[in-house]
């Protein structure tokens, strides 16, 4: 075993025979990289003269294969090759990133598809851009709970026939879509003797009622006699069909 000095580092390396007899005498330092012939840099004794090595270049060979000396502190040599771990280290974060941005613009993307109603009545300013986003119709959004029958009243015409009397309010603090109606006409025995269904056209002109608004409605029509003989109450309820 020898010990060698690195001349530009001046790092101590042991060498072995066999490295020096592979490498044709060249050895690689450990610590700053440096190629050099080992026995031109000996640490050897005086009494034991160094075995004299050809000098010649470091082969090709030793450049791409040899691993470098160990050093005087026992430190294992490596090949050093920053540049594809630097590489691998910042592209595997970006992809990552990427991806995450990729899947967040894909749910923000779902999410204003399936609010487009909701969002076009808190902000109508966006009704516009929302339609050509989704490339789709952007209505009144629907909500049931939101209509609400304030007060109801089902009377007998004296000119004949008989009226229905609603007022509806939404309790939105946005414009909600107007519901349908569904009337059924019962008997003593609360029986359903009648149900008919009042279109939104039919309760109001208009298809949509105004944030924390009421309408009123007024529906007229004819019932058979023996069915009119029969009636003694009414249910009413507004939903979206």
């Amino acid at each position: 075993m020898h010990i060698t000095h690195c001349p530009q580092c001046e790092t101590a390396f042991k060498v072995s025979p066999q490295q020096l007899e592979l490498a044709k005498g060249w050895v690689r330092c450990g610590r700053c990289s440096h190629v050099f012939e080992a026995a031109l840099h000996f640490e050897t004794p005086p009494d034991i003269p160094a075995p004299p090595l050809p000098s010649a270049d470091a082969p090709s060979l030793f450049r791409a294969a040899m691993a470098p000396a160990v050093a005087a502190h026992e430190v294992k040599p490596s090949s050093v090759n920053p540049e594809p771990a630097e590489n691998t280290d910042t592209a595997l974060p970006l992809g990552w990133l990427i991806g995450a941005c990729v899947l967040v613009l894909a749910l923000l993307m779902q999410f204003v598809v399936a609010q487009r109603n909701w969002l076009a009545a808190e902000e109508p300013a966006l009704r516009p851009l929302l339609s050509a986003l989704c490339a789709c119709e952007v209505t009144w959004p629907r909500e049931p709970d939101a209509v609400l029958i304030e007060s109801s009243s089902f009377t007998e015409s004296p000119q004949g026939g008989y009226t229905v009397q609603l007022r509806l309010k939404n309790t939105q603090h946005h414009p909600v879509a107007m519901p349908a109606l569904e009337l059924s006409l019962t008997d003593l025995q609360d029986q359903v003797l009648v149900r008919r269904v009042f279109t939104a056209e039919e309760l109001s002109g208009k298809n949509h009622v105004q944030a924390l608004r009421d309408v009123r409605s007024t529906l007229n029509f004819d019932l058979d006699d023996k069915v009119s003989k029969r009636v003694t109450g009414f249910r009413a309820f507004v939903f979206y069909p």
